[in-house]
């Protein structure tokens, strides 16, 4: 049999294509294989020389883009383990993702590994915004890859949480460990990484000092060694035992810190594990340094330092020792050899803000620094500060205390820094709680030199740092979404709020559910993502967004509060440190602080106090309130004087929960409480006092009401809703609350069925006045849960935080006559997180909210006498004021208890009314007007 020429053709061409194929993968397994090798090996040099070399040879050049750029991602990493990370990436971007752009071969997994190894190229960079995006982009591919394996996803979540975790975003962080150990829980043989990763929570836990939370990951962990000895590596046991260590360190528990250290510690040797060994060496000299053992102290610190110095000539991180440095001079400041604390704290700064332009005090300008670790920065900062404290006490020399406090703005301006860079509002609360403390400290210097110098500059100083800390994330949340609203398209602003909901809806699914909550956790976590990703794509398009969002929040200049303050109201806010209590008055005209202890006796106090105002059956105690009231107003009340009548409290910690109206003046032997003299209002900072300055004439009108089906408390125990024990009742008078608000106004009122979520979604976004007569849910624990409940007749009735937020309001004020309304999780200096917040940063001005669940009947009188006063044109606090003292004037005595009318606050801003005139002035006028007549006629006859 003849063959046709084209068959011949043919059949040459594809067996030469096919030899060409294996003669391919011959030489790629033999090359890849060799460069995998150098790599286990640490032989990182030999494949950079190895590439030189294959670049030129044939086979190279044959290999398919999928081969060339598998061999590239190796060579990547080959950079990246020589510590060459600005090489890497640049290999990573220009050799593999360049040759992979247009390669249909590439698996999605493979071209999201180079784009995360990028991501964590730049992390050791320290370029943390840079690194974050490519890691954010690199595990959406990795999520939504089906043929990803479940083990390694749970590896890349573990990656991913670690990178949160040093960027000090717990919130983050906690979701994708999380994620881990739930991926992990369905393969076998994974005890060892669950393990692991419990003791990167317990480590992160102690950090945030949150030590409950890192002592039940401690006992979880513990847990799996004891039914799985075998499976959990020496090192990751010491480690945790280090961790717990540290975590009984920190609760001053120190015979068990000791025991935990000591059992790290046996596990490990200097020869095989010296950085381990380093570090349990410092965590026992601290524990010593605690118990006032100097000696030992120094001596473990010292052992721990030969071995850093050590490890360092053998090529690690210089990183490793400023930890060492930052604790030898902490033990020999406390011992009071300030010179040697000094000079070592010199060193640690050296290592850790390289290439910085310092100080003549050596400390690094944070403008023009960049630190490789922000949290070590200030821990640093707070040492050099220890320093020139200790020099002042010793020398009594306040050129060392003002330079103590003017370090203190060098610890300001790190956090700003660090604060920037959180996306999700959490995490911003959970680092600004951690940081608290510092401000506490930069208050008491501040005084301090007032207090001797009698300069109205140090005065100021105070309050800067106090003002600093109030509502400093709400204002970041509300110049965020301002600016959002404000410079963005309505598509995007669509868009936006289309994946915000999708995230809400995410976490609603994963608050509710009681099974399939792994997959859940890894839907919100895309969800989140997908929002993330979005608003940061958006800050790049949009520059004008990017500057307003970004724009750097700054507490009122005092003379600026003061020009727009009415002359017969005073604003006192309150900071409250590990010790006292500080009060800041501010009038038109005067501003002062006062100092008070915050001890063991207040704390109780205020405790039974406010528990007592939330019970009728409990008698109010004049001596605690007469207590309280000596504490917190009394010295300032009698430095404003009696003019000022009106008080605008900005309260602080345990304070958030107390009313002050039910107080009870210890001078005032003829008034039963101290709403009887003055009208009080409530906000979450100075730079919240005037944002608004339209009319304060309001008009149109919506409320809403329900007295709610009888399967209520079924529904919300389905959806895993209820936070508490006690059941919700029908609320009998909400409909008719709603009915005279509703008439005062000539408004419009959604009652019963019509009182749904989707009503109140689609309506209240105009109104000047919202009136909510209903039930609401308080989660102390997680504050995004709280939430009001609308008409529970339809399938979505719950209205959370996160609706708010994509629902804008326009409301000048809003009415929750709902329990608990002003109650939340209270995070320091940031206030209550609840839904009195929420309706703020949704875009209401003033809220009139509740602190406990008070009766029905007077909720009824004091709301209705409210909205009569707020008709007449009353400012609202005066309006609110009037109503409660209307209330006390009519009500029987058994129902004078401040649980029937206290509860009421109004939080938000201060009316910018005019003043309406004495009628002395009016006197004076006419006077002069008539005065004026006279001189003018009797001038007129006399011509």
């Amino acid at each position: 049999m003849i063959l046709k020429i084209p068959f011949i053709c043919i059949f040459i061409f594809y067996t030469s294509m096919s030899m060409a194929t294996v003669q391919n993968d011959d030489f790629f397994n033999k090359h890849y294989q060799e460069i995998n090798q150098n790599i286990k090996q640490k032989r990182y040099e030999d494949n950079l020389q190895l590439i030189e070399n294959l670049v030129k040879q044939k086979g190279y050049k044959m290999l398919d883009c999928y081969y060339k750029g598998k061999i590239s991602h190796k060579i990547g990493v080959s950079y990246y383990l020589l510590n060459r990370e600005s090489e890497a990436i640049a290999y990573f971007k220009e050799e593999v993702l360049n040759t992979w752009e247009n390669c249909a071969k590439v698996p999605p997994s493979e071209r999201a590994n180079t784009i995360y190894n990028i991501g964590v190229s730049y992390q050791y960079l320290n370029d943390i915004e840079t690194a974050k995006l490519y890691l954010d982009e690199a595990l959406y591919i990795f999520e939504n890859d089906t043929l990803y394996s479940s083990y390694k996803l749970a590896n890349k979540y573990h990656g991913i949480g670690k990178f949160y975790k040093n960027k000090n975003d717990l919130f983050r962080a906690e979701l994708y460990f999380k994620n881990a150990i739930n991926l992990y829980k369905q393969q076998d043989n994974t005890k060892a990484k669950q393990f692991e990763v419990f003791n990167n929570l317990i480590a992160m836990s102690k950090e945030f000092k949150e030590y409950e939370k890192a002592k039940k990951y401690i006992d979880e962990a513990l847990s799996i060694h004891e039914n799985f000895p075998e499976t959990i590596p020496k090192l990751n046991l010491a480690w945790v035992y280090l961790n717990a260590g540290t975590t009984h360190l920190e609760l001053k528990e120190y015979k068990t810190a000791k025991q935990m250290a000591q059992k790290g510690l046996n596990l490990l040797t200097n020869e095989n594990k010296p950085y381990y060994f380093a570090i349990g060496l410092e965590l026992m000299a601290m524990i010593y340094l605690e118990e006032e053992k100097f000696n030992l102290a120094e001596k473990n610190l010292m052992r721990s330092l030969d071995i850093r110095n050590t490890m360092i000539e053998k090529g690690e991180s210089k990183l490793s020792i400023v930890h060492a440095y930052e604790n030898l001079s902490d033990i020999f400041i406390r011992k009071g050899d300030i010179e040697k604390g000094n000079h070592n704290l010199n060193k640690a700064f050296d290592i850790l803000v390289p290439n910085a332009s310092f100080d003549k005090e050596h400390l690094p300008i944070i403008k023009t620094s960049k630190s490789l670790d922000n949290k070590h920065l200030i821990r640093l900062i707070e040492l050099k500060i220890k320093i020139f404290k200790d020099k002042y006490k010793r020398s009594k020399d306040i050129k060392f205390l003002k330079q103590a406090l003017s370090t203190q703005h060098k610890i300001d301006s790190v956090i700003n820094r660090s604060l920037v860079s959180f996306q999700f509002e959490q995490s911003k609360l959970d680092f600004l709680n951690l940081k608290f403390e510092h401000y506490g400290k930069a208050i008491e210097d501040a005084l301090e030199l007032h207090r001797i110098t009698g300069d109205p500059f140090y005065l100021k100083e105070a309050y800067y740092f106090s003002s600093k800390t109030k509502a400093i994330v709400l204002q970041y949340e509300l110049n965020q979404a301002d600016a959002f609203q404000s410079n963005v398209s309505p598509e995007i602003v669509k868009h936006e709020q289309d994946l915000r909901a999708e995230m809400h809806a995410q976490q609603v699914l994963l608050s509710e559910a009681t099974d399939d909550k792994d997959s859940l956790l890894q839907v919100y976590t895309k969800a989140q993502y997908a929002l993330d990703s979005y608003l940061k794509e958006i800050e790049q398009k949009e520059p004008t967004y990017f500057k307003e969002k970004y724009t750097f929040i700054r507490p009122p200049k005092l003379k600026d509060i003061q020009g727009d303050l009415p002359s017969n109201m005073a604003v006192v806010e309150y900071f409250l440190s590990e010790n006292n209590i500080y009060s800041f008055w501010l009038t038109k005209n005067d501003f002062f602080s006062i100092t008070t202890p915050y001890d063991p006796t207040i704390i109780k106090a205020l405790d039974n106090f406010i528990a007592q105002c939330h019970d009728p059956k409990s008698e109010v105690s004049e001596k605690l309130s007469q207590l309280i009231f000596e504490r917190c107003l009394k010295k300032g009340i009698k430095k404003i004087g009696k003019d000022i009548k009106r008080l605008c409290i900005i309260p602080d910690g345990q304070l958030h929960k107390l009313s002050f109206e039910a107080l009870i003046d210890s001078d005032n032997k003829t008034k039963k409480y101290l709403i009887e003299d003055y009208t009080i209002s409530y906000s979450y900072s100075v730079a919240l006092l005037f944002r608004k300055q339209n009319s304060s004439f309001l008009e149109s009108y919506i409320g809403f009401s329900s007295r709610y089906s009888g399967q209520l408390n079924q529904k919300l125990k389905a959806r895993k809703r209820f936070f508490g024990s006690e059941n919700l009742m029908q609320l009998v008078l909400s409909d008719e609350e709603i009915k005279r608000g509703a008439a005062i106004f000539d408004g419009e009122m959604y009652i019963d069925n019509e009182a749904s979520l989707e009503n109140f979604l689609k309506h209240s976004s105009d109104a000047d006045i919202i009136h909510l007569s209903l039930h609401g849910l308080v989660d102390l624990d997680d504050p995004g849960r709280s939430c009001i409940l609308f008409d529970d007749n339809q399938k979505e009735f719950i209205l959370s935080a996160q609706n708010l937020y994509g629902n804008r309001l326009n409301a000048d004020l809003v009415l929750l006559s709902t329990c608990h309304s002003a109650s939340g999780k209270i995070y320091s200096g940031e206030g209550v997180q609840g839904m009195s917040k929420s309706f703020l940063l949704g875009g209401a001005h003033n809220i009139m909210s509740s602190l406990w669940n008070a009766t029905e009947a007077s909720s009824i009188a004091i709301t209705t006498s409210f909205l009569e006063n707020i008709h007449d044109g009353l400012p609202k606090d005066l309006a609110l004021h009037q109503s409660k003292l209307d209330y006390l004037s009519r009500t029987e005595p058994n129902k004078k208890h401040p649980y029937y009318w206290a509860n009421f606050i109004l939080l938000g801003e201060i009316d910018k009314t005019k003043e309406s005139i004495s009628p002395t002035i009016w006197i004076v006028i006419v006077g002069l007007f008539v005065l004026f007549f006279f001189i003018w006629h009797y001038s007129k006859r006399l011509k």
